[in-house]
């Protein structure tokens, strides 16, 4: 089992013309072999006139899955090109298909090859990739008086942390890398003098700035 990985935050989409061929990417995370093919069967409707829907899509979990297709290009100029976008990144639970509307100039093997590696790396970029951590998820109950000064260290540890909630007292959870429960626990301790409260709730990933 994976304890981390990187994948798309939303979906992004770019475009991309090469003489008058115009390439229309479109990116998105994706939670599962099924979900990557109803996506590209989606963007085929959607863009149901374009002469091509290249597509490439990997799914991470207990097994690496991973498929594309040129849809009529010549062999090797697509759908490997989009595919190569995730992989050189290490992006898994995402897909990506490149629509493309002929412009009536042939642009060659090597120009077809650039046209969908730019407009996949291009909706990449607009998708966010982000990084995704398993956590050890904690619910923390603070007084309002030693709220602030909590979030504050934690955030300056790198711990991962949900919006609060204000109620009677100031509710939200915090995260931590299986190694550093003890460190979190003894943080929340040290910096309300022992007034919050720890429960330990669930391991989920969570989004984290860099993998620890």
């Amino acid at each position: 089992m994976r304890d981390s990985y990187r994948t798309l935050k939303q979906e992004g989409r770019s475009s991309y013309i090469d003489r008058k061929s115009e390439f229309i990417g479109i990116a998105r995370p994706v939670a599962s072999a099924d979900e990557a093919e109803r996506f590209v069967a989606e963007i085929r409707s959607e863009f149901s006139d374009a002469r091509h829907h290249v597509y490439a899509w990997i799914s991470g979990g207990k097994e690496i899955q991973q498929k594309y297709s040129d849809d009529g290009e010549p062999r090797g100029t697509g759908g490997m090109p989009v595919l190569d976008v995730l992989s050189h990144q290490s992006i898994e639970d995402a897909a990506i298909v490149v629509v493309r509307y002929f412009g009536g100039v042939l642009l060659g093997t090597g120009g077809l090859v650039r046209a969908y590696s730019s407009a996949a790396a291009q909706a990449v970029e607009a998708a966010i990739p982000q990084n995704m951590q398993k956590l050890q998820i904690y619910r923390l109950t603070a007084p309002y008086s030693a709220a602030d000064k909590l979030r504050y260290q934690l955030e300056e540890a790198g711990f991962w942390q949900s919006e609060a909630v204000f109620a009677l007292d100031v509710e939200w959870e915090a995260g931590s890398a299986p190694g550093r429960s003890s460190e979190l626990s003894d943080l929340v301790q040290d910096a309300t003098s022992g007034s919050a409260l720890i429960e330990y709730l669930r391991s989920d990933f969570m989004p984290v700035g860099k993998l620890v």
